[in-house]
């Protein structure tokens, strides 16, 4: 087994690392608290080639493999989570979904604009534990008709396309699920904001209202019924995504504890020293425990492995460190770890929504405990 990346991961590690702090950590405070994203900032993160990534050359994407995404995805969560918000949500959720289950036709069409920022993309999956309250009934081309509502879409307020998964029936205990693709533009589509989420605050929510909306039948990703389970493949997807955003956001905290820790060693009493250092050692444990289980969930991604536990198991386990690192780290730092020129409350709040999107803490154990029993 090889844990060493390659030079070509290495040096894609790098330029990112260098974009995110040039471009992307200067206004991470300004547009959390204003909490919308700046104009162009999608079309930014696109010349970069970040919203192509595991997208083929073939179709206009920047290619790499699953493990060189997370390795971005970390880097720009380290500067800027709604930043990595969107880079997850818009390959992981949506452009990843259209390459592995969409026709030749969608490729062609959307996959160009989706990998350099030309269109944002945005995934409304319905939550189990909420049932599915938007329907689709079939129409007489092939294509389906849209009623109801979706919960919070993240990127719902500057997406341009939205991967809507909706019912065909309406059993409420086994709904059978439809993928399309719904543009903002769609005739009876109403995109109303939602409130934002407590962290990763500028990639914004929004919820999506359908009134007869129509879907054509190009516009249809596999068929009726197997709506299920691309929506599965795409969060499996996501989950190691937000793991990887959880990870940059816990060394952005734990950066910061050490820095302070550097600043003051000269000055602090042994016993107060030794409790800081302890804790460091704790977080960096943290850190690297976390980042190895996410970098082995995305490498079984790349080799098509089986690796659904695995990728639940990273997600469970870099979302809840990634709150304890950034509530040592507050610790640490005591009354300047509050205030928000150090940016750590910020980092708590986006570290503790990592725990709540793409499926919360119980979900993911949920899976673990399934898997392991089949076993």
């Amino acid at each position: 087994m090889d844990f060493d990346l390659t030079e070509e991961q290495k040096r894609f590690q790098e330029a990112t690392r260098a974009f995110a702090t040039r471009e992307l950590a200067p206004r991470a405070a300004e547009i959390d608290h204003d909490a919308r994203l700046p104009e162009g900032h999608a079309r930014r993160l696109g010349d970069a080639g970040l919203l192509g990534l595991t997208i083929p050359s073939a179709y206009g994407g920047s290619g790499g493999d699953f493990v060189s995404l997370s390795l971005a995805i970390e880097e720009i969560a380290a500067a800027c989570a709604s930043s990595a918000a969107i880079v997850g949500t818009h390959v992981a959720l949506v452009a990843r979904t259209l390459l592995r289950a969409g026709s030749d036709d969608q490729k062609q069409k959307y996959l160009a604009l989706l990998a350099r920022g030309a269109s944002l993309g945005a995934a409304a999956i319905p939550d189990p534990a909420e049932g599915t309250t938007l329907f689709a009934e079939p129409s007489a081309a092939g294509g389906f008709v849209l009623d109801g509502e979706t919960g919070p879409v993240i990127l719902g307020p500057a997406a341009d396309v939205f991967l809507v998964f909706a019912a065909t029936n309406r059993a409420p205990n086994d709904p059978r699920l439809v993928a399309l693709l719904v543009p903002k533009s769609a005739p009876g589509l109403t995109i109303e904001p939602a409130e934002a989420f407590v962290g990763r605050r500028a990639a914004g929510a929004a919820l999506l209202r359908a009134r007869g909306v129509r879907v054509d039948a190009a516009e249809v990703i596999g068929a009726a019924g197997e709506g299920a389970s691309i929506a599965t493949a795409a969060l499996e997807d996501a989950r190691i995504a937000v793991a990887a955003e959880a990870i940059g956001i816990a060394r952005a905290a734990f950066e910061k504890a050490a820095a302070h820790v550097k600043r003051t060693q000269d000055r602090l009493k042994t016993p107060g020293l030794l409790g800081m250092q302890a804790q460091l050692a704790d977080m960096a444990v943290d850190i690297e425990v976390a980042r190895l289980l996410v970098l082995r969930a995305a490498h079984l991604a790349d080799r098509g492995a089986p690796s659904s536990a695995e990728r639940s198991i990273g997600k469970l386990f870099a979302s809840e460190m990634s709150t304890r690192v950034a509530h040592r780290a507050m610790d640490i730092l005591g009354a300047r770890g509050g205030g928000a020129s150090e940016g750590l409350g910020r980092h708590f709040r986006d570290a503790r929504t990592t725990e709540l999107v793409e499926e919360s803490s119980g979900t993911q154990r949920s899976i673990i405990a399934q898997t392991m029993l089949k076993g």
